[in-house]
């Protein structure tokens, strides 16, 4: 769904996990001896980035891809979790060292953070109740009500195509359900994060529209404070090892994705 969105920053010793506040641009760099910790901020989303109820370790595209590349670097991580739009806002109050939640790489938020090599892309879907008739395409949504997610490019989308009105919510949980409830007609938000929840749970009765072409394909990565620039290096380095194994891949297709959504 929208989301499309990602930001990744500094890295954290093992010591300084227990203090409320992380330090302030070591990066990947710790204290000799020490295991680093990497506080990865995400809003618990599937299929991107989510956990179970313990919150030990992150599952999802963008987890398991995180994940993969702190085991490689011998990292530790810890998660925070916040809604999606406060993901940025947390980075730059360094609450969190990353954030891995399927951001899309924009010029705006290129702007503000900096973002690592794209990890991968994949665009927009629009999702109606399975009754509902009309609808087939972005051009369909002109007059109807329509929602999205807060903090997300989808909800700069939907501004353009002309509802009667919009409303915003702040978890694509939220948003699914107000579908359900006839709140609004249709949804405007991230393809594979609807799919995976309609596969999940066939009964919602909702139907993922994929246009095509779409308006987006967004290319994703994660992001990091402006000066965090050894954590960069860093996980660009294990993201390129990650491609090189063709593990990205393998996650990719765990969720529905394939070789088409691969970062060039």
């Amino acid at each position: 769904m929208g989301r499309s969105a990602l930001a990744l920053t500094v890295i954290i010793i093992a010591l300084a996990a227990c203090s409320s506040t992380p330090s302030s641009s070591s990066g990947a760099s710790g204290a000799t001896g020490a295991q680093r910790t990497l506080i990865v901020g995400t809003s618990n989303d599937a299929p991107f980035a989510f956990h179970d109820a313990g919150g030990t370790s992150l599952k999802g595209i963008d987890g398991q891809m995180i994940e993969a590349i702190a085991k490689s670097k011998g990292w530790k991580i810890q998660i925070y979790d916040t809604d999606f739009a406060s993901l940025i806002p947390a980075l730059q109050a360094k609450k969190i060292d990353v954030v891995v939640d399927a951001m899309y790489i924009t010029a705006k938020r290129q702007a503000v953070v900096n973002f690592t090599n794209p990890w991968y892309s994949e665009g927009e879907g629009i999702v109606t109740r399975s009754d509902t008739s009309g609808i087939t395409g972005a051009a369909d949504l002109k007059g109807k009500a329509i929602g999205a997610q807060t903090g997300t490019v989808y909800l700069d989308y939907a501004k353009t195509l002309g509802a009667s009105s919009l409303k915003v919510f702040d978890s694509q949980a939220a948003l699914l359900q107000a579908l359900q409830n006839k709140q609004v007609d249709a949804v405007v938000t991230d393809s594979a994060v609807a799919g995976y929840a309609i596969a999940k749970d066939p009964k919602m009765g909702l139907t993922l529209l994929l246009p095509n072409p779409p308006h987006f394909p967004g290319t994703i990565g994660a992001a990091v404070r402006k000066d965090d620039t050894a954590l960069l290096a860093e996980l660009n380095d294990g993201l390129a090892a990650l491609k090189k194994s063709g593990e990205d891949l393998t996650i990719l297709k765990e969720y529905g994705l394939g070789e088409t959504n691969r970062a060039k």
